[in-house]
């Protein structure tokens, strides 16, 4: 995948995220999920990164908070035409590799129960199922959550 690269998100960038988001949400609104991205952005521009194929068009999104030693892997999320190339995997190693570089030291994950297709791919960095939350999405969307000690 020589011609994919990882960079910084940017404010462009926002439409195409917000379409990206919406395979990792399915359950939330367009709008006001992209007033949360671009409030992440703006919070954590070195934990909001994109994926861009060779023409520079974002194919793939990440984005996570710290809070101390504990993060939150916001989102991550790949064009379904994109998935099954490592584009997620090199997402996700660039999110864990600034993560450690701040000093975090556990990474949760919150996946949407209708997204549970996704764990495998996080059991391949060593997550690890650790608890559930009922309504964390809102009421009747329930989340599995993940944790990866760094």
């Amino acid at each position: 995948m020589s011609s994919i690269r990882i960079r910084p998100m940017k404010e462009e960038d926002l439409e195409t995220v917000a379409e990206l988001a919406m395979l990792a949400n399915p359950f939330t609104e367009k709008e006001s999920y992209k007033r949360h991205i671009l409030d992440e952005l703006k919070q954590n521009p070195e934990l909001s990164i994109v994926a861009v194929n060779e023409n520079d068009e974002v194919i793939g999104y990440a984005q996570a908070e710290v809070h101390g030693k504990m993060a939150v892997l916001e989102d991550i999320a790949v064009s379904q035409k994109w998935q099954g190339k490592g584009i997620g995997k090199m997402l996700l190693k660039k999110e864990v590799e600034t993560l450690k570089q701040r000093g975090v030291k556990i990474v949760v994950a919150e996946v949407h129960y209708k997204c549970a297709s996704a764990i495998p791919f996080y059991y391949k960095f060593g997550f690890r199922i650790s608890g559930f939350e009922q309504d964390h999405f809102g009421i009747g969307h329930d989340a599995i959550i993940l944790k990866l000690q760094l």
